[in-house]
């Protein structure tokens, strides 16, 4: 099982799941499943449904207080001070509040899921970022969200990282590679996440490390380095527990996370 030292794995109500031992300090309500026959959080929503009630049992969570946006790889980002409904959320891939007992959820399958929590203005925020999602900056834009709309100082704000497809095998052709060149040129670092691969079929391939440019981002915004606290779990490397695109294609299931004040 898991022994990275920043989480606690998790198995409860049939279920299994990680959590961050410094959300669980701050009293955070949080988890990111992992694969269990019990839960499917795909997109039909009588799964969906039944899984979040198994999961807020698991919590404590009340399951009409689940929050769940409609993600299609944008980079909208919507404040939330009560419960909306899906279609309120349609192309929203980022959620914050600063109310109590609203559970705010994202979901993945080799995407970046991040979770902010500022213990000083008490605010957090669930963010859904892909590899179109970080070229668009949304984790960057959620913060920026966060000072301007909650009074957050960027120095003050917690970053966890879920588990994701990483570097190793996140690989791409030369047009995504291209294009990540040019959004990320300005920080001068694009050699130290974006590395050669291999030759697949005469054409040559490539890797980009999407949670180091998140990282890049989160710090030159002004988050302490210490307080990006990553869980180090690829999706494909961890496939038997951890739903992946990469690896299931269109059968892969989707995991999820949640967070509540």
């Amino acid at each position: 099982m898991f022994k990275e030292e920043e989480i606690v794995y998790v198995k409860n109500e049939g279920i299994e799941y990680i959590q961050f031992k410094k959300l669980l300090k701050y009293g955070i309500k949080h988890a990111y499943t992992l694969k269990s026959k019990n839960i499917n959080f795909a997109f039909e929503q009588d799964k969906n449904e039944e899984s979040y009630k198994t999961l807020c049992r698991a919590l404590n969570i009340n399951y009409e207080n689940v929050v769940q946006p409609v993600q299609t790889h944008t980079a909208e980002i919507k404040c939330i001070d009560k419960v909306l409904s899906t279609k309120d959320l349609q192309n929203v891939d980022g959620l914050i509040t600063n109310k109590k007992d609203i559970a705010l959820t994202s979901k993945n399958a080799d995407c970046i899921l991040f979770l902010f929590y500022d213990p000083i203005k008490k605010v957090i925020a669930n963010v859904h970022s892909g590899w179109r999602g970080t070229f668009q900056k949304i984790a960057e834009k959620a913060v920026v969200k966060m000072i301007n709309f909650y009074d957050c100082k960027a120095e003050d704000i917690l970053c966890f990282i879920c588990p994701s497809i990483r570097k190793c095998h996140f690989e791409v052709s030369s047009d995504v590679k291209e294009l990540c060149e040019g959004i990320f040129e300005f920080t001068n670092k694009t050699e130290e996440f974006i590395e050669l691969g291999e030759i697949v079929d005469g054409e040559q391939k490539y890797n980009i490390d999407t949670v180091l440019i998140n990282k890049i981002l989160l710090t030159e915004l002004g988050i302490k380095e210490k307080n990006i606290i990553d869980c180090n779990l690829c999706s494909v490397c961890n496939k038997d527990k951890i739903e992946s695109v990469r690896v299931d294609g269109a059968n892969a299931g989707r995991g999820t996370a949640i967070i509540m004040l």
